[in-house]
């Protein structure tokens, strides 16, 4: 069952690579590598998955049986189960999720206890003892304690008000996408004192109304809702919760680049610290920008551990990822979607501007994914003879992850995909003749060495 373990997370079809068994064996991996970290008390949630509920039990039993003991977020959006490891100081936190894919998936995260999740070699070492079986036994009367949260959401929505302050009473639609933050989100903004406009805003783990993943063609409802409502702005969660994508008070979807350039911004005007963090996902005419604003930015690879792990190191005020990850360290470390719409708000209270006329000083380029179909057991070879043939190529060539490209016509950033048996290319050009340049002469050669 190795497999399941991808580099960030485990993943894996309920009743096909993921069952009651692994799981429980997962949560005695987890445990005794906790354990051995002489951690004694761990956070476990899960989202809204209809094999969630389960999923959870197996992974606790496994857990307190390494003599770990259990704190239980029953059912939550990511944020709130990390909270609670965040908020008491313990050493972890497991959370059930399968994130923004189908409905019959399922997995799990690991996260360190300030937020940071495991990187992939944390996540190898969760995985060797899975594989060996080599976990810790106790005796009947060492098993770890399983334990209930009580009143999550209440103190989570209590720490998150004391962080923000706003003078306008801002009016925004919510497309939860019947997904974890369903459980919280119109509750959290209606006692910050936003107005609420919800979109799908009860639990369903079908995902009936759309996909739990937001982007631009999922949204289309959220964007219809927001024409004709009069908001401040729109947000659509994914299933989980620890991504969020934004639409503008006249229903156009916006970038996560727009977004964090946005925030950015207003950081660099109300605080000390400059540093930034981005993602080498994010665009070249982001990074020229926070840099031309004042910016000490720093580019990291593609990953939410990454994300957490990198702005704790380097004292950052703000990171983003271009999939719509984003942390504010001054609120926590971890990427908790919940409080992005609060970042944006604070941005708009700031400037007295809409969303439309801040994004409008914003310039991007024309940008591009590709996803390309590759084997899983071949798409790293492939990917470093494609890494040797950019190094061949007239231009300013970046590894750290992937391979990024940078010429007069553009950039293109050629990365593996840590979750599919994908190869995902992304172009971008400030020109639409760099842009098509840059395809004509890249996107084909690599289809060819696949």
């Amino acid at each position: 069952m190795s497999h399941i373990f991808r580099a960030y997370d485990v993943r894996g079809i309920f009743g096909e690579d993921l069952n009651i068994e692994t799981m429980l064996n997962i949560g005695r991996a987890f445990g005794t590598y906790m354990k051995r970290k002489s951690f004694s008390t761990v956070t476990v949630g899960g989202d809204i998955r209809a094999s969630t509920s389960i999923l959870l039990k197996s992974l606790q039993a496994g857990i307190a049986s390494t003599g770990v003991n259990c704190e239980l977020v029953e059912r939550s959006p990511l944020g709130v189960t990390l909270f609670n490891s965040f908020i008491n100081k313990f050493g972890a936190s497991a959370f059930i999720t399968a994130s923004h894919l189908p409905p019959e998936w399922n997995g799990v995260k690991f996260y360190w206890g300030p937020g940071i999740g495991f990187s992939p070699e944390e996540n190898k070492e969760v995985q060797e003892i899975f594989d060996s079986k080599n976990f810790e036994d106790v005796g009947a009367f060492e098993v770890g304690k399983i334990s209930d949260v009580i009143n999550y959401n209440s103190k989570f929505i209590d720490y998150v008000k004391n962080k923000f302050n706003f003078d306008k009473k801002f009016k925004i639609a919510v497309d939860c996408g019947n997904g974890a933050t369903s459980l919280i989100a119109v509750e959290l903004f209606e006692k910050i004192g936003f107005e609420v406009v919800p979109l799908f805003d009860n639990p369903d783990p079908r995902f009936p109304n759309r996909p739990s993943e937001p982007n631009a063609k999922t949204l289309i409802k959220l964007a219809e809702l927001v024409k004709n409502s009069s908001v401040d702005f729109g947000v659509g969660f994914d299933g989980d919760g620890d991504r969020a994508v934004f639409v503008d008070e006249l229903g156009n979807v916006i970038s996560s680049d727009a977004f964090g350039i946005i925030v950015a911004d207003y950081l660099l005007k109300t605080r000390e610290n400059n540093r930034i963090i981005i993602n080498m996902e994010c665009s070249q005419a982001m990074e020229d920008h926070l840099k031309s604003k004042g910016a000490e930015v720093f580019r990291i690879r593609v990953g939410h551990s990454f994300l957490s792990l990198e702005a704790q190191e380097n004292d950052a005020i703000w990171g983003v990822e271009n999939s719509g990850h984003a942390i504010a360290p001054e609120v926590f470390l971890f990427d908790d979607a919940l409080i992005l719409p609060l970042m944006f708000a604070s941005a708009l209270d700031y400037e007295k501007k809409t969303v439309s006329e801040l994004t409008k000083q914003v310039i991007l380029p024309l940008k591009e994914r590709f996803d390309i179909k590759c084997p899983d057991e071949t798409k790293f070879r492939i990917m470093d003879e494609i890494i040797e043939f950019f190094r061949k190529e007239e231009g300013d060539v970046n590894d750290l992850d992937g391979v990024a490209l940078t010429n007069s016509d553009g950039r293109i950033l050629v990365r593996v995909s840590n979750t599919s048996p994908k190869i995902r290319a992304t172009v971008e050009s400030m020109t639409k003749e760099g842009f098509d340049n840059v395809i004509s002469k890249y996107l084909d050669k690599i289809k060819s060495f696949i």
